[in-house]
C-alpha cells in the first residue's frame, strides 16, 4: 500500500500575510528585484506648523497629482504593444501558414467525399434507392472562428441521414472506412460523451467528429433548410452535436470586427495552453467557453485595439463575480442549471443554453488565480520594458508542487490505447472530485508524456498536488474507486479487459524534463510583486 505525505503547497512567490484573505496570489517583493517604472508623482508641500500653545493635530495626508500622459503618447504605445503582440503570434507559431491552410481545406474535402461514400454503403445495406441518401460534413469551433493554429484540430460535425444510426453506422462502418484509408491514422472513439465524438488524423493533421443524425433521406438538401419543424424531430445526442454549429455562426455574426476577435482569440487561447487551462476534461476551459469569453470583451469595447482588448479580457473576468453567467446577449437567463453553477457561460443560441461544464473548486481557484496574474501584467500600459513573453510564461509545475499525482495508462497496441486513454480521460473529472472530497486539491498538468521505459503503449499524467494539511493517500483505494467509474457499464468492461491504469505519488526527481521550466526573469517578479501587493 502507498502512502503520501502532503506537505505545505510551495508558492513561485511568497504571499504577503495582508493579502491572503482575499484569496488572490500576492506577493512579496524578491530581494535585489528593480521596482517597475511609474510615471512621476507631485506632492503638495505640507502646511507651515501651528504656532506656539495651539493643540497639535493630525497632519493631513498629502494630496498626489498623478501626471496624466497626452493621448498621443498613449495612441503610439497601444499601437507598439498591439504590433508586437501579433508578432508574437506569428513567432510561436499560433497563426497557419497559407500553405497549412490548404492541406486543412483538402481535408475537409477529402472527408466530405468519403462520408458521401459511406451513406452510399449504408443505403445500399438497406436496399434503399442510390443516390436518395446523402451525408456530408460540417466545421466549426477554431476553424470556423478562423482563430485556429498549427496545433488545433478540425472540429467536424458529420450529418447523417434518418437510416445512419450513431452506434452501428456511425461508430462501426464510418470507423471501418476510415482505418481503410492510408491517410488515417490513430483512429478511437469516445462513444459514452455527452457529445460522442471519432478522434483520428488525416494526413497528420488531428480531427474530431461527431454526429447528428437527422431526421431525412437527403442530409446534404437538409442543411440548407434547417426549420424548426425539422430540428424538433432530432434526438437529444444530435441536438448536442449540433450546438457547436449553431453557436458558431451566432458568434460571427454578433462580433463587431471579425479580424480583431479572431487574434483575441488567438491570444486567449495560447496564452491558456502555457498556463495549462486549456483542457475541458480536467476542468478547465474548453474551447467554447474561451470564444464566448472573447467575443463579450469585442462587443463591449468595440473600438479598442487588439492589446486593449486582451488587457480589458483580464480585467473584466479577474473581477468577475463568478455567480453571475457571461452572456452576449443581454437579457438575462434562467436557463441555469447545477453543471454551471461554478462558471456558468450562456451560449448564444435559442433557446439559450449553459455551455457544458466540468469545472470543480480547485480547477476555478486557478482559473481565477491565472486571471489575476494576467491583469497585474497588462494593466500598466505605459511599463516601458514590459514583454508579452512575461505573460505566456509555461505555468511553473516543477515550482510550484512538490509531489504528483502519476498516472499511467497502458494497452497492448496502440490503436486500443488511443480508445482507452479518450474512455479513461471522460471520466478524470471523477478522480479530481475524489481528491477535492479527501481534502487534496490537484492541479492537473494538460501535457500528455510517454514512459520510454515501459515496452507497452502508454501515455502518463501528473498532477501537482496541493495539500492543505498533513494528510496520507491510499492510492490503491484511490485506484480502486476511480476503476468502478471506469466500468460502471458494459462499455466501460470492455475497455478495461487488457487495458490498465496505475496511479502513483512522485516527487519532483521523477518529473520529466519536459515539464521543467525555466526560472523567471526579474523584471516578471518585480511586476507581478508591485501589481499583487496593489490589487483588491
Amino acid at each position: 500500500m502507498a502512502y503520501m505525505t502532503a506537505v505545505a503547497p510551495v508558492p513561485w512567490w511568497p504571499p504577503p500575510p495582508e493579502l491572503a484573505h482575499a484569496g488572490l496570489l500576492v506577493a512579496s517583493s524578491p530581494a535585489g528585484y528593480p521596482e517597475p517604472q511609474t510615471l512621476p508623482f507631485l506632492f503638495a508641500p505640507l502646511p507651515p506648523p501651528p504656532p506656539a500653545g495651539c493643540p497639535l493635530l493630525p497632519p493631513p495626508a498629502p494630496i498626489v497629482i498623478q501626471l496624466q500622459p497626452h493621448p498621443s503618447l498613449l495612441a503610439e504605445v497601444d499601437h507598439r504593444r498591439s504590433s508586437s503582440l501579433v508578432q508574437f503570434l506569428k513567432d510561436e507559431g499560433a497563426v497557419l501558414s497559407p500553405e497549412d491552410e490548404n492541406k486543412r481545406e483538402k481535408v475537409i474535402r477529402e472527408l466530405k467525399k468519403i462520408v458521401m461514400h459511406w451513406a452510399n454503403a449504408v443505403a445500399y445495406e438497406q436496399s434503399v434507392p442510390q443516390g436518395l441518401a446523402t451525408a456530408t460534413v460540417l466545421t466549426y469551433g477554431s476553424y470556423t472562428l478562423g482563430a485556429h493554429g498549427p496545433e488545433s484540430d478540425i472540429d467536424l460535425l458529420c450529418l447523417g441521414p434518418c437510416i445512419a444510426t450513431l452506434q452501428y453506422h456511425f461508430f462501426v462502418v464510418l470507423r471501418q472506412i476510415l482505418q481503410g484509408r492510408p491517410e488515417v491514422s490513430e483512429v478511437h472513439t469516445v462513444e459514452k460523451a455527452k457529445v460522442p465524438l471519432m478522434r483520428f488524423r488525416f494526413t497528420g493533421i488531428a480531427v474530431d467528429l461527431t454526429y447528428a443524425q437527422l431526421p431525412v433521406i437527403d442530409a446534404l438538401k437538409a442543411i440548407n433548410t434547417f426549420s424548426p419543424q425539422l430540428l424538433q424531430k432530432i434526438d437529444t445526442r444530435s441536438w448536442r452535436s449540433l450546438s457547436g454549429v449553431r453557436v458558431n455562426e451566432q458568434i460571427v455574426q454578433l462580433v463587431p470586427n471579425a479580424e480583431k476577435f479572431q487574434t483575441l482569440l488567438r491570444c486567449i487561447k495560447l496564452w491558456a495552453r502555457k498556463r495549462g487551462l486549456h483542457c475541458h476534461y480536467l476542468g478547465f476551459f474548453a474551447g467554447i467557453h474561451l470564444a464566448i469569453l472573447a467575443a463579450y470583451v469585442c462587443r463591449k469595447f468595440p473600438d479598442a485595439s487588439v492589446s486593449g482588448l486582451f488587457a480589458v479580457f483580464f480585467q473584466t473576468f479577474a473581477h468577475w463575480p463568478w455567480q453571475v453567467p457571461v452572456s452576449l446577449h443581454d437579457e438575462l437567463t434562467t436557463c441555469l442549471h447545477s453543471e454551471g453553477r461554478l462558471m456558468p457561460i450562456v451560449m448564444p443560441c435559442t433557446p439559450p443554453e449553459f455551455c457544458a461544464s466540468t469545472v470543480t473548486k480547485g480547477s476555478l481557484k486557478k482559473i481565477r488565480e491565472e486571471l489575476t496574474r494576467g491583469y497585474v501584467l497588462t494593466r500598466d500600459p505605459l511599463r516601458h520594458d514590459f514583454q508579452w513573453s512575461w505573460l505566456f510564461e509555461p505555468f511553473p509545475y516543477d515550482q510550484k508542487y512538490q509531489q504528483f499525482l502519476r498516472i499511467a495508462l497502458r494497452a497492448p497496441t496502440i490503436a486500443e490505447l488511443g480508445d482507452w486513454a479518450g474512455w479513461v480521460k471522460s471520466r478524470f473529472r471523477f478522480l479530481i472530485l475524489k481528491l477535492e472530497r479527501a481534502g487534496i486539491e490537484c492541479d492537473p498538468c494538460p501535457s500528455e508524456e510517454v514512459d520510454h521505459t515501459d515496452n507497452d503503449p502508454n501515455v502518463v499524467f501528473y498532477w501537482g498536488l496541493i495539500p492543505k494539511r498533513i494528510i496520507q493517500v491510499d492510492t490503491s483505494s484511490l485506484k480502486g474507486d476511480f476503476m468502478e467509474d471506469l466500468t460502471n457499464d458494459v462499455y466501460g468492461t470492455v475497455k478495461c479487459t487488457h487495458s490498465d491504469v496505475t496511479i502513483s505519488v512522485v516527487g519532483l526527481p521523477q518529473l520529466p524534463k519536459s515539464m521543467c521550466s525555466r526560472v523567471y526573469p526579474p523584471a516578471v517578479h518585480a511586476a507581478l510583486y508591485d501589481g499583487l501587493r496593489g490589487h483588491r
